[in-house]
């Protein structure tokens, strides 16, 4: 079975690194790991490196970093802005938007959220944790909650543009949308969609498009993760 883990400290060949409590019990009660196995690890900044478990024991766990795999690759600026769920469906969209490659992702408090409040630590964990399945080398940034209004308040030419999904039936088709776009900021309601002024406040905001993802009516989770797969995908 292979071994990854994210590291959050430096890696260098040669290094020894110590890893903290919750990798050491999952390398030794968990996965019942044994020194000498290899690992791969990855700080989300200097690429991924093999390295040897060298001391696992109840008290310690040190990794010594053996060669480098990878180089970092660029960040490509992906977001996601999705009004907050249920918290198994919140924490199920962010493990899909990290495999995907989403390097921001803002939880959002709309209208009709039923929802207010986020363990913004767990969704870390979650989206680490995704990394380390999916082979991604860098770890999505998790912001706060923000509301609906101040996140559009923030909106102009110089962000990505906003893409919000349009469960009005007159947004445009993904083709259209996604072309000649690199740089784009995803935006999707919550169960009951967004409010008439929220609609409202959306349309009025600069460097914004609809987007139609067809006719049936799709859960917010399953809307998030397919406009994500359409435009990662291309």
């Amino acid at each position: 079975m292979q071994i990854r883990l994210f590291v959050n400290q430096p890696l260098a060949v040669g290094a020894t690194v110590c890893l903290p409590e919750d990798q050491r019990h999952y390398l030794r009660n968990v996965l019942r790991a044994q020194p000498g196995a290899e690992l791969f690890v990855f700080n989300g900044r200097e690429g991924e490196f093999s390295a040897v478990l060298s001391v696992l024991n109840k008290k310690e766990a040190q990794i010594q970093i053996c060669r480098v795999l990878r180089g970092q690759p660029e960040k490509r600026d992906v977001r996601l802005y999705f009004a907050l769920l249920k918290r198994d469906c919140t924490a199920l969209v962010v493990e899909k938007a990290t495999e995907l490659g989403v390097t921001k992702i803002v939880p959002v408090i709309t209208q009709y959220t039923s929802v207010q409040r986020v363990n913004v630590e767990r969704l870390r964990a979650v989206a680490i944790e995704a990394c380390e399945q999916c082979r991604r080398l860098d770890v999505p940034e998790i912001s706060e909650p923000v509301a609906l209004a101040a996140l559009l308040n923030e909106q102009n030419a110089d962000e990505p543009l906003l893409i919000h999904l349009d469960e009005t039936g007159t947004g445009h088709k993904a083709e259209q949308v996604f072309k000649g776009v690199d740089r784009a900021a995803f935006l999707v309601g919550p169960e009951g969609g967004f409010s008439e002024s929220e609609r409202a406040l959306i349309a009025a905001t600069p460097h914004t498009v609809g987007l139609d993802l067809g006719e049936r009516i799709l859960r917010a989770e399953t809307a998030a993760i397919a406009a994500l797969a359409l435009f990662m995908c291309r």
